[in-house]
C-alpha cells in the first residue's frame, strides 16, 4: 500500500485563519529533505518545513501571515519513503478569511512597539489591517477606557495623550473587537511611556558625554538641560552650585560650559564616559592623574563663545560637536540604564525643599513631572524655553569635606565622598520614598535600593540628582 497522508485542514476548506500552520502526518516514515522537494504551496509562498515527532509529523509555515481572502493549492508530488513504499502526489485547496489585527502603532509618523516611548502631547495611531466595527472596539490604560478618534476608512483609531502623566503606560485592546463583517480579533497590549525628552536636532552618542555646566544666576537659563538623562547638582565653592550633566544624545546645543571639580571626575568614573570642560585647577589635574578621566577641553572648531551670553558664561558646543570630540577617544560604547519604574506605597508629598542649593521642586500632578525652583528661579530649558520637567529627583547624602588645594591664596574645593554608602530621598510620582545608595567600583554606575530591599531603576527622562550632607 502507498504511504497515506492527511493535512489539518479539508480540501476546499473556506474560513481558514491567515496565521494557521500547515501540518502534515504520514503513516510512514518520510525523510524531511524528500518532503521539502516535493512540496510546494502556490501562490508561490516562501516558508519554514520542520519535524514535529520524529519522521512522520511535520509543520510548514510561512514567515509571517497567509494573504487575506486567497485560495492557495498545497501539493506533494510523487516521491518514496525512508522504507522504499511510494508516495502518490496529493493536492488540497484552502481559502483563508479576513483576520483582524493591529498592524502597527505610530506617534508622529515612527513606529512604536514594546519598550518604545511616547512624546507627551503626542497623538498615538492604531492601525488595523481591515475596516473595524466601532462598537466593539475598547481599548483602555488601567481601569480608564481611551477616547478613539477613526479614520474616514475605519482602518485606524486616534488616541489623544493630551492631560496623561509621565511614565509607563500600557494600551490594552481588549479581546471582542470585530471587524465590519463580523470577524473577531485577538487582544492587543503595547508596553510603552510618556516621557519628556528633547527631541529637537538630538545626536545619538557612542557613550556617555560628561558636560559641566555652571548654575549661577548669570547662566540660567541654560541650554539643552530637558535632553540629559542624568543631572547632578553639587556646591562648587561660596555655596554656588555647579551641575554635570550626563548626555546619552545630545541636543543642538548645550551650555554653557564651565571647569570640573574633584566630584566631576568621580561622576564621569562611574558612569564610564568623556568630561567635557572649559578648564580645570591644578588642583583638579592632579587629582585626574592619580586615576586618569577622559577629559575635552575648550577647543577651537567645537566649542565656541556665544555673543548672547556674558563671559564667562558662554562657552557652549553643538551636539553633532559633542558627538565629533568623542570620535577622538577610544572609549567603549556604554548606555546608562534605564528602566521603566513603577514603585508602590511611599508617603505623599507634592513639594520638595533643598535649602543647601537653595532649592524647591513642585510636583505637577498633571504631567507626572516635578519643576525646580532655585534663588526664586523656575527652570527652563533655553533651547524649547519650557519649563523643565523632571522625572525623578533624587536626594544622595554623603560626606564632604572642605579642602585647601594649596594655591597660597587660601582657596578650598569641596570633595564628596561617592565611593562607599549612604542614605537617599527619591522622589517620584508626588511619593516619597528612602533608601540607601551603593558604589559597586569607582568605574561601575552608582545603584540605589529602597529600604524595603527593591531595587531602584532610573527611569527615561531626565533624573535630577542633588548631592546633599
Amino acid at each position: 500500500m502507498p504511504t497515506a497522508v492527511t493535512l489539518n485542514l479539508r480540501d476546499g476548506q473556506t474560513n481558514v485563519a491567515t496565521d494557521l500552520q500547515l501540518e502534515f502526518k504520514f503513516s510512514r516514515p518520510v525523510a524531511l529533505d524528500t518532503l521539502q522537494s516535493a512540496l510546494t504551496v502556490t501562490p508561490s509562498t516562501e516558508g519554514t518545513l520542520r519535524a514535529l515527532s520524529g519522521q512522520t509529523d511535520y509543520a510548514w509555515s510561512p514567515p509571517g501571515f497567509f494573504a487575506q481572502l486567497t485560495t492557495y493549492k498545497v501539493t506533494i508530488n510523487a516521491f518514496t519513503d525512508l522504507g522504499h513504499h511510494p508516495f502518490k502526489a496529493t493536492e488540497w485547496t484552502f481559502t483563508t478569511t479576513i483576520q483582524p489585527r493591529v498592524v502597527s502603532v505610530t506617534s508622529g509618523g515612527a513606529m512604536i512597539g514594546d519598550g518604545g516611548e511616547i512624546d507627551p502631547g503626542a497623538p498615538v495611531q492604531i492601525n488595523f489591517n481591515d475596516a473595524m466595527d466601532h462598537s466593539t472596539v475598547s481599548v483602555t490604560t488601567g481601569t480608564k477606557i481611551i477616547d478613539l478618534k477613526w479614520s474616514a476608512d475605519d482602518r485606524s483609531a486616534t488616541i489623544s495623550t493630551t492631560g496623561m502623566p509621565s511614565g509607563p503606560l500600557v494600551l490594552l485592546l481588549a479581546d471582542g473587537a470585530r471587524d465590519q463583517t463580523g470577524h473577531s480579533m485577538s487582544k492587543f497590549t503595547l508596553n510603552t511611556g510618556i516621557y519628556y525628552h528633547d527631541r529637537e536636532k538630538t545626536t545619538a552618542l557612542k557613550y556617555p558625554a560628561l558636560i559641566q555646566i555652571p548654575n549661577d544666576e548669570f547662566a540660567r537659563d541654560q541650554n539643552g538641560l530637558q535632553a540629559a538623562g542624568m543631572v547632578f547638582e553639587y556646591v562648587a565653592e561660596g555655596g554656588i552650585t555647579r551641575l554635570t550633566a550626563i548626555f546619552q544624545n545630545a541636543p543642538k546645543v548645550v551650555g554653557p560650559m564651565r571647569s570640573s571639580r574633584f566630584i566631576s571626575l568621580k561622576i564621569a568614573r562611574h558612569y564610564d564616559g568623556l568630561l567635557f570642560q572649559s578648564g580645570e585647577s591644578q588642583a583638579t589635574r592632579s587629582k585626574a592623574a592619580g586615576d586618569p578621566v577622559p577629559q575635552f577641553f575648550d577647543t577651537i572648531g567645537y566649542t565656541y563663545r556665544t555673543g548672547a551670553r556674558y563671559a564667562p558664561d558662554n562657552l557652549m558646543i553643538a551636539g553633532t560637536s559633542v558627538r565629533k570630540a568623542e570620535g577622538l577617544y577610544g572609549i567603549a560604547a556604554f548606555t546608562i540604564p534605564k528602566a521603566r519604574q513603577t514603585l508602590t506605597g511611599g508617603a505623599a508629598v507634592t513639594r520638595v525643599s533643598v535649602p543647601e542649593h537653595s532649592s524647591t521642586y513642585a510636583y505637577d500632578a498633571t504631567y507626572g513631572t516635578y519643576q525646580k525652583t532655585e534663588d526664586g528661579h523656575l527652570y527652563r530649558d533655553a533651547n524649547s524655553r519650557q519649563q523643565l520637567r523632571i522625572e525623578m529627583l533624587i536626594l544622595l547624602h554623603t560626606q564632604v569635606q572642605v579642602l585647601n588645594v594649596g594655591d597660597g591664596h587660601g582657596s578650598y574645593i569641596h570633595d564628596y565622598d561617592l565611593e562607599s554608602t549612604g542614605k537617599v530621598d527619591i522622589y517620584y510620582k508626588g511619593h516619597r520614598f528612602s533608601g540607601t545608595w551603593t558604589s559597586p567600583g569607582a568605574h561601575k554606575p552608582l545603584t540605589f535600593k529602597l529600604f524595603g530591599g527593591q531595587a531602584l531603576s532610573l527611569p527615561p527622562g531626565l533624573v535630577w540628582i542633588d548631592i546633599v550632607s
